[in-house]
């Protein structure tokens, strides 16, 4: 059986190597992103959260996610993110909440700093 950490570590290998059709095979087809503290809805669908990541590993060839730490509850992994390699210079850190049934990631939460 595959579990959420599984699908979680296999997306974010996907991520670090910039394998577009990698990643999206780890989502569902009605899965959406979220900023958790605002609630907004960053993408909803497949086809939405291809465009963002199409857009973000063309944007960015240095792009590389670090996890810094992990939890594990039911149906989702939790981590602890930064990234780096942005385009700008900048970086993100985040905790990204993963939910996966099914195998696949059903949405994916993000708390920023």
């Amino acid at each position: 059986m595959t579990t959420p950490r599984d699908i979680a570590d296999a997306q974010l290998a996907a991520y670090n190597a910039r394998d577009l059709a990698g990643f999206m095979a780890l989502f569902a087809d009605d899965a959406w992103l979220e900023d958790m503290p605002t609630g907004q809805r960053r993408a909803t669908g497949k086809a939405a959260i291809t465009e963002i990541y199409r857009a973000r590993f063309g944007d960015n060839p240095n792009l590389h996610c670090v996890v810094h730490a992990t939890m594990d509850e039911g149906d989702f992994a939790i981590d602890h993110e930064t990234v780096t390699g942005l385009a700008d210079g900048g970086r993100i850190d985040c905790i990204a909440i993963y939910e996966v049934r099914g195998g696949l990631i059903r949405s994916v939460r993000f708390i920023r700093k």
